[in-house]
């Protein structure tokens, strides 16, 4: 009985590597990189973020997201993009960016505008404020 549970899980193991590789395989060969519109006819907000976030990093891309969803109704020219950092399908937007950890950037053609410091510090007690800084940041762009 011993050597049946012994064979069992040795089994177990191998079948549980062998799908892992394969799985790791499949994601690579179906990976591509991400892009931005770089037109002068498109702002973006771009939240990039690692696999783990803090409160004020969820906080500070949901009052983003919630700021642009009010914004761009039915407006294609402010897209929102949410970058994981941690993701090399990103690895191309975030090296051009230059970015290696949370931040807030607004773009339009070549002109950036980092929110970053400012989104928080006010993303947790202040986010009716960064909301208007996201506008108001928007609206200088277009």
């Amino acid at each position: 009985m011993r050597k049946l549970l012994l064979f069992a899980f040795t089994l177990f193991l191998a079948l549980s590597c062998v799908n892992r590789n394969s799985s790791e395989n499949n994601n690579g060969s179906e990976s591509s990189q991400f892009t931005i519109d770089a037109s002068e006819n498109v702002v973006n907000v771009l939240y990039f973020h690692g696999t783990q976030r803090c409160k004020t990093c969820i906080a500070v891309g949901n009052i983003a997201k919630e700021t642009l969803d009010s914004l761009s109704l039915n407006n294609d020219s402010i897209v929102f993009s949410e970058i994981n950092t941690d993701d090399p399908n990103f690895s191309e937007i975030t090296s051009k960016f230059q970015i290696s950890w949370s931040s807030l950037i607004i773009s339009k053609g070549e002109n950036r505008v980092d929110l970053t410091d400012f989104a928080f510090a006010n993303a947790i007690k202040n986010p009716e404020l960064l909301k208007a800084e996201i506008v108001k940041t928007i609206t200088s762009l277009q």
